[in-house]
């Protein structure tokens, strides 16, 4: 993680505060117990505890004093914080000019006022959208065929769709050809992936994704005009997302034409070069590596 960068002295301004408090209220809007949330975060946190320890606990105790869960240990972490001036040398080895030193401290003593004060209403859950029905889910093998009439194969890896808004996103795979393709020419088609080190932990892989994103306005557009030029072929393992990191890469499409669509695809496949750094794979030998069954 690492995520040492600062973007002001405000409690929220560098990146790691922001992650903590965010995927707080992630596991709370999603129902977790809001009492076990934070042996979860801090878990999730071990690195940047090794390297940026003071914004974990910050990050965290904002959370929990926005959901009333704070505990007096949570709440004593930060008072050792403030009063012993550890997130003040912190920023000082960051090399923060005296101006920024100055603000820092006061906004911290200022946090914790505030936080050795009970709430009076946790915060609200937010109402997690619920998902809906779509033609297209992760682990399809759609055709489009382009302008030179050639059929040009991707690889859905994600779907998500709601009342308003949704998206697919997928792999352009290596296979271009004049006739309809086999399902098992698929699994033979390639992709370009980057092996990932350790610093990745469980991300293993790392590749080129693209996709269609649509809202309210245009939602009547896509499902009236992407089914025309998507063939679905036939549906594969889908990949394990948590094994697996892209690089993505869209721009605007516009669904109201087909031609658009794939005009617009196809600049994007073409844009879309390998870093010297990847390796060409199969379509399987990827999935053997990190899909999951349906």
């Amino acid at each position: 993680m690492k995520n040492m960068g600062a973007w002001s002295a405000t409690i929220l301004g560098n990146d790691t505060s922001c992650e903590v408090r965010e995927r707080f209220l992630e596991l709370y809007d999603n129902g977790e117990n809001p009492e076990n949330i934070a042996e979860i975060v801090l878990n999730e946190q071990q690195e940047n505890l090794e390297y940026d320890r003071t914004n974990v606990w910050i990050g965290l105790a904002l959370a929990c004093w926005e959901c009333k869960v704070l505990t007096n240990e949570i709440l004593s972490e930060i008072r050792k914080i403030v009063e012993t001036g550890e997130d003040i040398e912190f920023n000082k080895e960051l090399e923060a000019d005296s101006n920024f030193l100055k603000k820092r401290e006061k906004v911290l003593n200022d946090f914790l006022i505030k936080i050795s004060k009970d709430k009076e209403k946790p915060k609200l859950r937010k109402k997690i959208p619920k998902q809906v029905d779509s033609i297209y889910s992760a682990g399809m093998c759609c055709v489009y065929k382009n302008l030179h009439k050639k059929y040009i194969g991707i690889y859905i890896t994600e779907s998500e769709h709601f009342r308003n808004r949704g998206e697919i996103k997928f792999y352009f795979l290596g296979l271009e050809t004049d006739t309809l393709p086999t399902l098992e020419m698929f699994a033979d088609s390639t992709l370009y992936v980057e092996k990932l080190g350790e610093d990745w932990g469980e991300y293993e892989y790392c590749s080129m994704a693209t996709g269609m994103y649509y809202e309210k306005d245009n939602k009547e557009s896509f499902y009236k005009n992407v089914p025309q030029i998507l063939h679905i072929v036939g549906t594969l393992r889908k990949p394990d997302m948590g094994r697996l990191i892209n690089n993505y890469q869209s721009r605007f499409i516009d669904f109201n034409k087909p031609d658009n669509i794939i005009t617009t695809l196809e600049e994007i496949r073409t844009e879309m070069e390998p870093e010297s750094e990847m390796f060409e794979i199969t379509l399987k030998q990827l999935l053997d590596k990190i899909g999951v069954t349906d």
